[in-house]
Order: C-alpha cells, then structure tokens, then sequence
C-alpha cells in the first residue's frame, strides 16, 4: 500500500500529435537485468514500465530507492502483445507509469485514459517527452536534408499509397542513439523526484551514473565504428534505425518502412537486391526478433554472404535475459559488433 501523498507528473512530446502507428518496443554490463524487475522489493515507491528500455533507464534511475516492473514479458514483441486484465492492475497500485509518446502503444494510451478518468492519482511520464525526435515522411520513413535516393526511388512508387497510409509524424525508436536515452534519463529522474522527493538525491545520483555509462556506450561506437570500409548497410526489416544512422553518420537501407507491420513487397526485394549489388554488400542484417525469411532470401539470390543481428529492441530474447543484459548490453554485445562486421570496421 502507498502511504505518501503523490502528485500527477504527466510530460509529453511538446508540440507532436500523436503518432499514428502502433510502434515497436522491444546499465552496465554487471548488473542490467530486462523484463520484469525489482530495483528494491521492500520499497516504498514503485514504478511499471510500457516497454524494455524505457524499463531498464527506469529501474537504473530508482536504484535501491524504488522499485520497476516493466509489463511486457520476456520474449514478447512489444508490438504484437497484448495485456491481459491484470496490466492496468499493475499500473494502478504503482506510483509512477513510464511510457512512450502518444500513439507508439495504444494499449498504453487506454491505460493513460483510464487513470485519467478514474482520478487514480498515479503519476504518468513520457520517457521521448524531452528527446529531439525525427520527423516521419507520408511514406512512412524518416527524411532530413539527406535523403538517400532509395528513400526518394520508393516515395514516387508509394506515392499514392501514402495518401491514404498515416504512419504519424515522429519517429519513436530514438534509443537507438544512446545520446538521447540519456535525455530521457534525465526526464525520468525528475519524474521518480516528482513522486518521491526525500530519495530526490538518490535519483539525481543515479542518474548521473546512468548517463556516464551512456555516454560510454556511445563512445564505445563511435570508436568501433571509426575505422570502416563502407558506409551503407541494408536491413531486412522495418526502417527503425534513422536515429543510429544519424548519430554514426551511416547509411541505413532499410527493407520496409517504419510500421512493423509492413511486409516487404517484390519492388522492396528488387531494391534491396539493387543496393547489395551497388554497394557491394556482404552482411545482411536482420532482427533476431522477428522473421529472417528475407534476408535468408536475399543471400540466397545475390552475392550477399550470411544474416547478421541487429536489432531495435522491440522486446528481450530469453537469451539475452538468461545473460542479464539489459539495453547498453544488448547495444554493446549484439548490434555493435554485427555493425562491425558489415562496415568491415573489424
């Protein structure tokens, strides 16, 4: 039971309307734990989690002071699960709800609604509310002032079916640059401060840890990265690696666009098949979260030589929970390395 008083925290994206698509989801190396977790089973302040990483930010900030729960189960993919009748449950008798911009989870957004109207007085925070985010094009992929030409190739082609085909307006998958997780770090401190200020010195402390391991991880690509062949490298997956592109300066070729749910179509085939060949691209990569049927069938057809991981975090794989990974791991020990590879930064 909370015995303290609490008062609302509700950020959200400053000046966004809310995403149109149901979106993905999915420490140090010595202690990150993912799914569900427990910072401090005796404490006072509790806190549920929407998603993975917004979770494992959330439990490095609480430290010994509070405790996490993050709702999706191990070895969901966060954009196909559902809750069941317990999850607003959960979040009820918590203090605090970490979740993601308006739109990125719409179950989470009915549960936002549900506090609202019942008056539960648990507060709400929006982990992108103070993040920089990418805006989406009406074809469902991210564009700045360097578009590439497949982006543009496939914004003719799509032309018309982007009238009608509203993927939002602002690309969720922002952890993917560690620089901006430690904005959201920030943004969750304050946050677990709002509900429980006598621990507001622990939070701050904790955070700022969590921000130097941040900025290491980000160094630690920056680093890996430096010395590559090559620039471009194709996904077999959705267009969810605009924000990685941006921060290590790569040309990401993604197979789909940014909804999950997009299957690729044979245009989408022939284009990624265009890009291996102009690029000379040996290493495919894929998220082991989700099926390889086409990158296993691009290297089947052209010169392309095996699959690779990468993943967005849209949820955690029971190996990488048996190994007690959490978000800086899973960077550190899955995409960093698979990067490597398929730059020829080894």
């Amino acid at each position: 039971m909370r015995t303290k008083t609490r008062r609302r925290f509700l950020a959200t994206v400053a000046g966004s309307a809310a995403v149109g698509l149901a979106g993905c989801l999915g420490g140090d190396d010595s202690s990150d734990s993912t799914g569900s977790t427990d910072s401090s089973a005796d404490s006072e302040t509790t806190a549920t989690a929407s998603f993975f990483v917004f979770g494992d930010a959330a439990r490095h900030v609480a430290g010994d002071a509070a405790s996490v729960d993050t709702l999706v189960p191990i070895g969901q993919h966060g954009h196909g699960w559902e809750p069941g009748p317990d999850v607003q449950g959960r979040v009820l008798e918590s203090d605090l709800f970490v979740h993601g911009m308006p739109g990125f989870q719409p179950w989470a957004d009915d549960i936002r609604t549900s506090l609202d109207a019942d008056g539960s007085g648990v507060a709400e925070v929006d982990a992108s509310a103070d993040v920089d985010l990418h805006e989406i094009g009406p074809d469902g992929h991210v564009h700045d002032d360097e578009s590439h030409d497949e982006t543009e190739q496939r914004d003719d082609e799509h032309a018309e079916e982007s009238e009608t085909d509203d993927h939002g307006e602002l690309d969720p998958h922002f952890w993917l640059d560690p620089t901006r997780v430690a904005t959201a770090t920030e943004t969750l401190r304050d946050a677990f401060q709002s509900v429980d200020s006598a621990n507001a010195d622990a939070y701050a402390a904790n955070a700022e840890s969590y921000r130097e391991t941040l900025s290491e991880l980000d160094a630690a690509f920056e680093d890996g990265l430096a010395a590559r062949e090559r620039d471009v490298i194709l996904v077999a997956g959705h267009d969810a690696y605009g924000y990685l592109a941006d921060r290590y300066d790569l040309d990401i070729v993604a197979l789909t666009g940014l909804s999950p749910d997009e299957e690729p179509s044979p245009r989408d085939i022939e284009r990624a098949q265009a890009t291996i060949e102009e690029h000379d691209i040996r290493h495919v990569l894929a998220d082991p979260l989700e099926s390889d049927r086409a990158a296993q069938q691009l290297v089947g057809e052209t010169d392309a030589e095996d699959v690779f991981p990468l993943t967005p975090l849209p949820g955690v794989m029971t190996e990488w929970e048996e190994n007690d990974w959490g978000y800086v791991d899973i960077m550190r020990e899955v995409n960093l390395p698979s990067l490597r590879t398929a730059l020829g930064a080894q």
